[in-house]
């Protein structure tokens, strides 16, 4: 198109008074009611002859006039040919438009008129914004008419650890699971839909960085798309505020007053491998000599990794499993269905695990939480409940945290943080922890469990699923504790078996987790934990026993 350069500004809109484009609309909206007197007659053109040569004779020959083709009101059509005649054109016709004659006789049938035959009526046809200004008009009220915001779109941030079309295209998929999960709702619905598909990739974009965006994302949608239509206007919120009502929490009266005495004794959690005390004692230096966490192999610990240590280790990274094969029961890898034995399927560098305490107390201190009374807890806001779970990392120091995640009784994200460890990172344990990068972490091991104390004291019960190796990462002594795994028994626990996270939402909550393509999701793990314990005392108050 060409730029219009003002050629238009001088003209009516013919859209008035419902113009949509009345910002940025290429014709006038602002022309005043002005009475004007008629324009003068314009003089009628005589007939044009002219004169052409006989091509035979050469000599002029008298030609028949032509008559000139005059446009509407009297302009000739070769004045519009120029921007400047068109401008000229336009200015006679509003002075024309702007003779308002006095309105007709109310007695007049109104059927009987066609439109535009009373002044009135050409002024609305021809300048329909000077006829809002000077006929009042009446629009019907409708209280059931309102308007859609539609999908979302977001604001290119130049800051953005992300790309942006990655970013929209995670919106939209946010946007068509709340459109779904809201369709009961009708038009609120949909507005809340466009919303809270904002606030959900937005909360997930500042919790992450470009390395683990992806994986929080695709949890998230995940849950969502497990999530039920919604019952009512209360029965919304973005995922990590949403409640489901079926699981609502009674008040805490009902349910978690009686918390304390669900905590596993000291002794119990001494022989599953706790801290429950600040190491005492002499310690030596850490040995060079490891033996690797995953193909079990010795191997000598170096501050950093050589490029031909990158792949040195041959291992399996799932348990092995008992199947029926032709009437006999053999032990399988479930990763690649090798046999027991056989060699790894995958490759990586050695790692280790480091787990005595006063080895692990002698590179980063444990702490204990701070002593409060009720009062203090009030005025303190520290929780009574409190579920968590940590991701760890191998690095040259062995096992270190790189994400905590905390939720409240009610299940609401009180915490989640990516970590920096201390020492360099040799695998990410991408496959488990979901984290494949750690650039836009801002907290150091310190910093983190500061964070993580700052909403506890040594009274807050803290739920999660096998925690000792939180508790190790964090450098925290704890007894408060209830451990699902503890809590929910295997019949082999004796024979160190415990039931995966997994399995206990699958078979007690009903709902599939860490089923993704992307690892675990520390806050879908924490909240997890909180449900499950819930669910037992519920079913405990009532007399119900429960079978894990």
């Amino acid at each position: 198109m060409f730029a219009s350069s003002g050629l238009f500004g001088a003209l009516p809109c013919p859209y008035l008074p419902t113009c949509p484009r009345e910002a940025y609309c290429i014709y006038s909206h602002s022309v005043a009611l002005t009475p004007a007197p008629p324009p003068a007659p314009i003089a009628a053109t005589q007939p044009v002859s002219k004169r052409k040569l006989d091509p035979v004779n050469k000599d002029p020959v008298d030609t028949p006039p032509t008559k000139q083709i005059r446009s509407e009101k009297g302009v000739p059509e070769q004045a519009k040919r120029t921007p400047i005649a068109a401008m000229e054109v336009a200015k006679q016709r509003r002075q024309t438009y702007d003779t308002v004659a006095p309105p007709v006789s109310s007695s007049s049938s109104s059927s009987s008129r066609r439109p535009g035959s009373t002044a009135t009526e050409a002024v609305l046809l021809a300048r329909p914004h000077v006829a809002k200004a000077a006929i009042p008009t009446t629009k019907p009220k409708s209280s059931t008419t309102t308007t859609t915001s539609g999908p979302p779109v977001l604001k290119i941030d130049l800051k953005s650890h992300s790309k942006p079309q990655f970013r929209q295209a995670v919106a939209m998929q946010y946007y068509n699971e709340f459109l779904r999960i809201y369709a009961p709702l009708g038009n609120s619905g949909s507005n809340l839909a466009t919303t809270h598909a904002v606030d959900q990739e937005k909360a997930v974009h500042i919790k992450t960085n470009q390395g683990s965006y992806r994986s929080l994302a695709s949890s998230i949608l995940q849950r969502l798309k497990k999530r039920p239509v919604a019952l009512s206007e209360q029965d919304v919120g973005i995922d990590g505020e949403w409640v489901d009502p079926a699981n609502a929490p009674a008040p805490e009266k009902d349910v978690w007053a009686d918390v304390s005495k669900y905590v596993h004794p000291v002794e119990k959690l001494v022989a599953n491998g706790y801290p429950v005390a600040i190491p005492e004692g002499s310690f030596r230096d850490m040995d060079p000599v490891q033996e690797c966490e995953r193909c079990h192999k010795q191997f000598e610990v170096s501050a950093t990794l050589a490029e031909q240590d990158k792949a040195v280790c041959q291992y399996h990274d799932r348990r092995i499993t008992r199947r029926l094969v032709n009437g006999e029961r053999i032990k399988l890898h479930a990763c690649c269905d090798g046999v027991q034995g056989s060699p790894g399927c995958r490759d990586g560098p050695h790692v280790f695990k480091e787990d005595n305490f006063l080895q692990l107390h002698h590179r980063t201190p444990f702490v204990k939480a701070d002593p409060r009374s009720p009062e203090e807890r009030r005025r303190k806001k520290k929780h009574a409940v409190v579920a968590m779970d940590c991701e760890m990392c191998y690095t040259a120091g062995g096992f270190e945290l790189i994400r905590i995640s905390a939720t409240d009784q009610d299940g609401k994200t009180i915490l989640d943080e990516l970590v920096r460890p201390k020492h360099e990172i040799f695998d990410l344990n991408s496959r488990f922890s979901g984290i494949t990068s750690i650039d836009g972490a801002k907290y150091d091991l310190e910093q983190a469990r500061q964070l993580f104390l700052d909403l506890i004291d040594e009274n807050t019960v803290i739920i999660g699923q096998s925690l000792e190796n939180d508790f190790k990462v964090l450098r925290l002594v704890h007894t408060q504790v209830i451990d699902t795994a503890m809590l929910f028994l295997h019949p082999l626990h004796t024979q160190g078996i415990r039931y995966s996270l997994q399995i206990l939402a699958k078979k007690h909550l009903n709902i599939n987790i860490q089923d993704g393509e992307h690892g675990h999701d520390s806050f879908e793990d924490a909240k997890t934990c909180l449900d499950l314990v819930r669910v037992w005392i519920e079913k405990d108050k009532k007399g119900i026993k429960i079978i894990p």
